[in-house]
Parts: C-alpha cells; sequence; structure tokens
C-alpha cells in the first residue's frame, strides 16, 4: 500500500539566527489522527516554554473574499472542501484540532497570532503583478482548474468518494484505502510551477519573514504549510544572512488504516 511504503511527511524544522529561534511545523489540510494530535501536543509545550505561536489561514476580507474563492478556491471554499475529503477519506482536518486551544487562545491571546495576510492583500499582489505582466491573467486560467483539483474534486478521487458514499461496508473499507493511497500520492508528489506561485507563495512568505524580523519575541512556533519553509527561510536569509536550519525531524502525516483482518479457514 502506498500509504506505507512512501508515506507523506512534513518538516518539523528549528531556525535560528544567534538570537531568535523559529520552530517551523510543516502542516497538511488533511492527515491521521496521530499526527494532529502530535501537533497540538507539541504546540502546548511551546506555550509553557513560553513561545508565541503563528498560525496559517488566510484572513477573509470583504474586499478580497470573492476574488480568492473564484482565482484560488476552484470556486469553492477551502475549508468546505478539505473538510469534506477528511470525512470520506477516513482522516481528520486539522482545525478540528486546532480547537483544543480555545481555552489559552482566550485566556492569553497575545500569544496565538494569525500570522497570514488577508485575502484582499493577496488579491492586490495579484493586481499589481498583472499591471506589470498583463500576459500573467492569461497564465492563471488552467492553475484555477488545478486549484480545485487539489482540493478533492478530481475524477479520480470523485469516484472513490462515490464508493463510499454508496457502498457496502465493506467496499467502504477498500475504497478509504484507496483514498489515503490517492491522497498520499497527490500531496507527495513534487510541485510542479504555477503562474499563482507568486501570490500564493512568494508573496505570503515574503509577508512573513517581515513578520518574524519585526516580532520583538524571541521565540516563535509557526504552523504553516510545509511547501513554505524554502522560501520562508531564503527571505529570511535575505533580512539577515544569520538564518540557518539548526535540525530537522520528519512527521508522518497519513497514517496506514489500523484495522486489519483476516479470516481462519476451518
Amino acid at each position: 500500500m502506498l500509504t506505507s511504503l512512501k508515506p507523506l511527511t512534513v518538516p518539523q524544522a528549528t531556525l535560528s539566527n544567534g538570537t531568535k529561534t523559529v520552530v517551523f511545523q510543516g502542516m497538511m489540510h488533511v492527515g491521521s489522527e496521530p499526527f494532529y494530535k502530535g501537533v497540538v501536543y507539541d504546540l502546548e509545550k511551546a506555550l509553557s516554554d513560553g513561545y508565541v505561536i503563528y498560525y496559517e489561514g488566510v484572513r477573509g476580507s470583504p474586499d478580497g473574499d470573492k476574488w480568492f474563492n473564484d482565482t484560488l478556491a476552484g470556486g469553492g471554499d477551502l475549508s468546505a472542501n478539505y473538510k469534506t475529503l477528511s470525512d470520506v477519506c477516513g482522516l481528520k482536518f486539522q482545525l478540528d484540532y486546532f480547537q483544543l486551544l480555545q481555552a489559552d487562545m482566550a485566556a492569553r491571546p497575545e500569544r496565538h497570532v494569525a500570522a497570514d495576510v488577508s485575502t484582499a492583500d493577496m488579491m492586490h499582489e495579484y493586481e499589481r503583478l498583472v499591471a506589470a505582466d498583463p500576459g500573467l491573467a492569461a497564465q492563471v486560467q488552467p492553475a484555477k482548474a488545478e486549484a480545485a483539483a487539489k482540493t478533492g474534486s478530481s475524477e479520480g478521487l470523485s469516484s472513490v468518494i462515490n464508493l463510499l458514499d454508496g457502498g457496502t461496508p465493506d467496499q467502504k473499507r477498500i475504497a478509504g484505502y484507496a483514498c489515503r493511497g490517492f491522497l498520499t500520492w497527490t500531496l507527495g508528489r513534487p510541485e510542479t510551477p504555477s503562474p499563482l506561485d507568486p501570490v500564493i507563495l512568494d508573496y505570503r512568505n515574503r509577508a512573513l519573514a517581515d513578520r518574524i524580523a519585526k516580532d520583538t519575541h524571541q521565540l516563535i512556533y509557526i504552523t504553516y504549510g510545509a511547501g513554505h519553509l524554502p522560501g520562508l527561510l531564503k527571505d529570511l536569509q535575505a533580512i539577515d544572512p544569520a538564518w540557518e536550519i539548526k535540525s530537522v525531524k520528519w512527521q508522518r502525516v497519513v497514517e496506514a488504516p489500523d484495522d486489519v483482518t483476516g479470516h481462519l479457514s476451518s
């Protein structure tokens, strides 16, 4: 099974410039329960050690929400799509587990930072890029379809979802395995460059690096998509060449199903 043979992994990297320490916890929107429980445990320990927590999550804005949904979310709601994907694959949605930190968020809001940009910020950056390169708008059209596929609307996964919805218990169990394997294969493939990368990755990485550089806290713990780490390090080094990765450990996001059954012949 692909999930066991080629597991989907994310990094937990510790970065430092000698005075400030940043722990970057790579995240996926959908994964297995042990992964998210481990992340929450580490976050709780980080809070007790004095860290400030940075959370990924593009902030909604009346000016930018429609543009964001139409251009980057395939015309739908990203959170709703990921929630559906987690349900049909027998996995978990990351935002459900961050609810475990609600009490601390209420008691110490200054330690929990919504560190991402807004939909309006991204829209304005996109408009700036299109003004500089009018051909970019035409290149974005196929990227919209790719964005929709990444949220679970591809043909292969749709057939698995249909089987999960209408099949027998055994068929649903087998389809669940297939769904996890499909997800492992899809998310584990090397990312191909997209014309939207300057907005989705580069712009947000620069904004995050700038926030880290200006933050007066010396201990920062980041929960962000794993694909942001290389660009973030590059942007931090552009501000201060002393930034470097001190250590990395890898964590498995999607576990193989635990329920293994068999039949003994009489």
